[in-house]
């Protein structure tokens, strides 16, 4: 007879009882075995299959017969041959074990698909300027992966990756944890925003102690630049009028509309967020970058397709900020 592949699948000692009808209470490991000795004609080529001993293959072939109260195989010193039960059953289980090894091998191939599934989280200015154009650059290159979006706010983003349900995440990183690892993929130059109308509007430079005579409010997850202007004040010994914050991007740009305060953003925010009303300035005394980067879990490690999509942004993505940033405002 021809060899059928031997199953991988593991069940407990008794396949599982339907609702309703009587528990089989089969051992898939005795079924398995029976149907290699039918299959080989020999106890020990079956047990060579089955990477047992013989008399391991002799014991589950007579639970299976105890269990099923019929007798499944006629053995003499010479020859084995099964019985009419044992022929019925052997035609029954080979096709049911056929079709369970179809429905694993399904299995496998959803598993296998979902390997190949990147869950990235990002705030929505990085999700809706940056990111979008390299994950359709990303998938180019590599079509047979599934790349999902999710726009979220600054907290919502980290507990994603912490909980595992994003990959990872790529943003703006102000904080410090010992379940998070960040790995930086770009600086990039922060521009004073100010009204239309305001008196600094038609500068195209300014320094910080000008700066500092204005009202300012900046979103509340710049923490280090918060510290860096307060202590750089501190240092010059120049008077910081008021620093406010926010939660929001609408807001902050709904106070700064308003004329209430003025602001700093990152440089591709401040153009994808320009408008008639709004201008952009530079201080040149006092450097000031956002630093952009990568954040995953510590533990748990990347999936082959994860791993390949930061490794494409750690190439990828200075360059497209670049490009951001070069891209005439609207």
């Amino acid at each position: 007879m021809n060899k059928s592949p031997e199953t991988t699948v593991t069940s407990p000692r008794a396949l599982p009882e339907s609702a309703g009808a009587s528990p089989l209470r089969l051992d898939l490991i005795e079924l398995e075995t029976f149907l290699a000795v039918v299959e080989l004609g020999s106890f020990s080529q079956a047990a060579l299959r089955m990477h047992v001993s013989q008399p391991s293959v002799t014991a589950r072939v007579q639970r299976l017969e105890e269990r099923l109260q019929t007798r499944l195989l006629d053995r003499t010193t010479r020859s084995m041959a099964p019985t009419k039960d044992g022929w019925r059953l052997y035609e029954k289980a080979t096709q049911a074990l056929h079709e369970l090894r179809q429905l694993v091998m399904d299995f496998d191939k959803n598993a296998d698909r979902g390997s190949h599934r990147v869950t990235v989280a990002a705030t929505p200015m990085i999700a809706g300027t940056t990111l979008p154009r390299l994950i359709h650059a990303y998938r180019k290159i590599y079509p047979d992966v599934r790349v999902q979006l999710l726009d979220l706010q600054y907290g919502e983003v980290i507990q994603r990756v912490r909980t595992g349900i994003a990959d990872l995440a790529v943003i703006a990183y102000d904080g410090d944890s010992d379940q998070l690892a960040f790995q930086k993929l770009a600086d990039e130059e922060l521009l004073l925003v100010v009204p239309a109308d305001h008196p600094l509007a038609r500068r195209r430079e300014v320094a910080l102690k000008t700066v500092v005579q204005y009202p300012l409010m900046i979103l509340d997850r710049y923490t280090k630049l918060q510290a860096t202007i307060e202590q750089e004040c501190r240092r010059r010994g120049l008077p910081l009028k008021a620093l406010h914050e926010a939660s929001q991007l609408t807001t902050l740009l709904g106070m700064l509309d308003a004329g209430n305060s003025i602001t700093f953003l990152p440089r591709s925010m401040a153009q994808a967020n320009a408008s008639v009303t709004r201008a952009t300035l530079r201080v040149t005394d006092l450097p000031l970058t956002r630093e952009y980067g990568i954040v995953v879990a510590r533990k748990g490690g990347l999936g082959s397709a994860a791993q390949s999509f930061v490794n494409y942004l750690h190439q990828e993505y200075a360059n497209t900020l670049a490009s951001d940033a070069a891209a005439p405002s609207s």
